[in-house]
């Protein structure tokens, strides 16, 4: 098992309820950044940034999140992508 691999397993345990393989081959999808992102932990969330990058969480934020997050958890991450945005200019 290479090291990609082994950090993607990392991720299983949020998916207990469905085929892991199926998950793998969907990481981009909005189901699998809202479960990572709600109910990850700074691991993680380190994990799904390195595989679908910081611009389609966003792009997810905008799009899907006030559907797929708690409230509690949409707050967070825009503040938290603000502030990173804020640092990098």
């Amino acid at each position: 098992m290479d090291k990609k691999e082994k950090n993607l397993n990392k991720l299983k345990p949020l998916f207990w309820e469905h085929e892991w393989n199926s998950v793998k081959k969907n990481l981009n999808s909005p189901f699998v950044i809202a479960r990572v992102l709600e109910m990850g932990n700074p691991e993680q969330f380190k994990i799904l940034v390195s595989v679908v990058g910081d611009d389609k969480i966003i792009k997810f934020l905008q799009e899907s999140g006030d559907r797929l997050l708690s409230r509690k958890s949409l707050n967070f991450w825009r503040i938290y992508y603000e502030k990173k945005a804020k640092k990098r200019a």
